[in-house]
């Protein structure tokens, strides 16, 4: 894979990745959280915060004055239950990408997230990922320094996501059916040939 590229499988959450959100960034943010159980998020957190420390580490070497100021941001979140406020035993990690970027030159260029199914075809928009769906993510850490609240973190920056059991948003009605032999839907194969080159970074999961 291409640079530091990162993949972890999990339950999705609020995938926004055919479409940016625009409510809190105008240029728009595509997105997707991921939940797991504490133990099969272990080995990802503990290479997340090694990236974190080592961040921390070079900002200290760097300025000395900032070893009793700065603080590390945590890599991921527990989960609550909803309704009893306790802890569900499962851990939360919060993937973005920027839609649009302005360059230096004042420019803009556009990026987004490749998205396929099980056998690495591409998906197109005409199927949204509900929460539920288990997919795998790829990803690139990104560490930073805060100075604003002296905080060192890792941004998890979303580069693609592969759809392996899909919980279809708006279609939970389907639910209630089996599956079945019979007809079976053509795939996007053909909307997205454009893409497959592409893909071939980041999509080898």
């Amino acid at each position: 894979m291409a640079k530091n590229i990162l993949v972890l499988e999990g339950t999705a959450l609020w995938a926004k990745v055919f479409e940016p959100d625009t409510k809190f960034n105008p240029l728009g943010d595509y997105s997707i959280n991921l939940q797991m159980p504490v133990a099969e998020g272990a080995a990802m957190s503990e290479q997340l915060e090694a990236i974190v420390q080592a961040e921390f580490n070079k900002a200290v070497k760097k300025d000395p004055r900032l070893k009793n100021t700065l603080t590390t941001q945590d890599v991921c979140q527990p989960v609550y239950d909803r309704d009893t406020g306790d802890d569900t035993g499962n851990v939360e990690f919060k993937f973005k990408l920027k839609a649009k970027v302005q360059k230096r030159d004042g420019t803009y260029y556009e990026q987004q997230p490749a998205v396929i199914d099980s056998k690495k075809v591409p998906m197109t928009n005409d199927i949204l990922i509900g929460n539920g769906s288990r997919v795998k993510v790829a990803f690139e850490p990104i560490p930073y320094v805060m100075q604003t609240n002296k905080k060192v973190g890792v941004a998890l920056r979303l580069k693609a996501v592969q759809v392996i059991d899909l919980v279809e948003y708006g279609n939970s009605a389907t639910s209630v059916f089996d599956e079945e032999d019979g007809f079976v839907a053509p795939s996007a194969t053909l909307v997205a040939e454009t893409s497959t080159e592409e893909l071939a970074d980041v999509a080898d999961f």
